[in-house]
């Protein structure tokens, strides 16, 4: 997880939100019949909660 979060960090503000509003539209577009659904949510929210982390960090400086 700290090679997404370091790989995250160094992204532009403008890259931090483009990944921020793909990892939303894949979440709304998860097929919640699928096999791997669970799987795949929990990734995503994982990804969104390490942008958050950015995001707050970049905020406190």
């Amino acid at each position: 997880m700290t090679d997404e979060l370091e790989a995250l960090q160094w992204l532009t503000v403008d890259e931090l939100a483009a990944a921020r509003r793909r990892a939303i539209k894949q979440l709304n577009l998860l097929n919640s019949s699928a096999a791997d659904c669970w799987e795949s949510e929990a990734a995503l929210q994982r990804t969104l909660a390490l942008i958050g982390l950015v995001q707050d960090e970049r905020r406190r400086q």
